[in-house]
């Protein structure tokens, strides 16, 4: 599968109405093709003030803002964006700062960019030994639900931060053109 402009994946809706179902008020996101259709949707929600961030870095830091100001957040990243806030992870965990992570995997099975192997592979651990709670979605219809169970057990029962890695079979595989640097979904 590749993922290019196409209709809606069906894994949007659900993971939509969990978010706002959870009464995240704040959403932070660093454009992504693989997220864009969450992102219009959530731009469009006029119950959620969605922040463009520069870095992902940045969403760490509006999650804790969020959070001391009574408000929950969640941020959207791609794979490789876990390896830029690693670091930026400790805070959550050592101050016990609640926010959930829809990340979309890439450098996975069928992965043809080199560039997104590494993290694509150590995203999940990388979030393990950061202290956030990591739930994988290995297909469509596991989207919302650990969505909902990543926000319920974060936000309701008192947990630890909490990631969903959308795994890359269920968003499907950009083409990668080496000459240019960008995929297919990102022009």
């Amino acid at each position: 599968m590749t993922v290019g402009p196409s209709a809606e994946p069906s894994w949007v809706a659900p993971t939509h109405q969990a978010l706002r179902q959870s009464g995240i008020g704040i959403i932070g996101y660093v454009p992504d093709a693989g997220l864009s259709h969450l992102i219009v949707r959530l731009d469009e929600d006029p119950s959620v003030q969605t922040v463009r961030l520069t870095t992902e870095q940045e969403g760490v830091a509006l999650a804790t803002g969020a959070w001391l100001g009574g408000s929950r957040a969640a941020l959207l990243m791609q794979s490789s964006g876990v390896g830029n806030c690693t670091n930026m992870l400790g805070l959550l965990n050592t101050c016990e700062i609640p926010a959930v992570m829809v990340v979309t995997m890439r450098g996975q099975a069928g992965e043809s960019n080199p560039w997104q192997r590494p993290m694509g592979e150590a995203a999940g651990r990388s979030l393990d030994l950061m202290g956030v709670d990591v739930h994988s979605a290995a297909s469509v219809d596991e989207v919302g639900a650990l969505v909902t169970r990543a926000c319920v057990d974060t936000f309701d029962e008192g947990g630890r931060a909490a990631a969903v890695l959308i795994e890359q079979r269920v968003i499907g595989v950009k083409l990668f053109m080496g000459d240019s640097g960008k995929s297919e979904g990102e022009r």
